[in-house]
């Protein structure tokens, strides 16, 4: 959000949310991740998560179901992965948004 102008504190990290990499996430984590990217066992209140250090509750879209959106996304390494997105309807920024939110 800081690199957009929002009054977030800066975060030079940001491109390494990929749940600790793929040693902590498969080995030590046994494949789980935060739902924000961060590392599982990180102690919550996860820094991308509500409550967390980046998470300041800032709402910069609204969306409605069925609606189509653009995404844009920065490609800093190529590691062969993958990127997934889901949205879950959670209008509390204090309130961590569970996995089962985003599966539905």
């Amino acid at each position: 959000m800081w690199r957009f102008g929002y009054p977030n504190p800066v975060n030079y990290n940001d491109n390494e949310l990929f749940c600790g990499g793929y040693a902590v996430q498969w080995v030590e984590n046994k494949g789980q991740c935060g739902v924000c990217g961060d590392a599982y066992h990180l102690k919550e209140p996860r820094p991308h998560e509500a409550g967390g250090e980046y998470a300041k509750g800032t709402i910069v879209r609204h969306y409605t179901v069925g609606q189509d959106i653009d995404v844009e996304i920065e490609l800093t390494a190529n590691h062969l992965g993958r990127f997934e997105m889901y949205l879950c309807p959670n209008n509390n920024p204090r309130h961590v948004a569970s996995q089962e939110c985003f599966d539905r």
